[in-house]
C-alpha cells in the first residue's frame, strides 16, 4: 500500500463576527470539503474572506491545502455560521513528494 488514507472531521461555531480558522496547527489535506450550516460564511485567508460560501452550500477543494491558512467570517451580523471541514490527511511522504515544506504530525 502506497499511502493509508486518514480522514479527519473539524468542527466550529462562530460566536461572534470576527475571523476565525479551524486550527492553529498545519494540517495538510489532499483533498476537502466544507459544509456551512446555520448562516453563510465568507471563506478566505488572514488578510481578507471573499469567497461567499452559501447556508446549506458543499465547497470543495481538490488540490492539496493546509487547513491553517482557511479563514471564515459570519456572513451577517448577529448571526453564528457553523464550519465543518472534511477531508484526507496528506501522510508525510505525500508532502515530501509535493514539495511542500512542513511537517506532517
Amino acid at each position: 500500500m502506497p499511502f493509508l488514507r486518514s480522514f479527519e472531521q473539524l468542527t466550529y461555531t462562530a460566536i461572534a463576527d470576527t475571523l476565525f480558522s479551524l486550527t492553529l496547527t498545519d494540517k495538510w489535506y489532499n483533498y476537502c470539503d466544507i459544509f456551512v450550516t446555520g448562516a453563510s460564511a465568507y471563506l478566505g485567508d488572514v488578510t481578507a474572506q471573499t469567497a461567499l460560501i452559501t447556508l446549506s452550500d458543499i465547497y470543495t477543494i481538490p488540490t492539496p491545502v493546509n487547513i491553517k491558512d482557511l479563514f471564515f467570517k459570519n456572513a451577517g451580523a448577529g448571526v453564528n455560521t457553523t464550519i465543518t471541514i472534511i477531508g484526507t490527511l496528506m501522510t508525510q511522504k505525500q508532502v515530501d513528494d509535493s514539495g511542500i515544506q512542513a511537517t506532517v504530525f
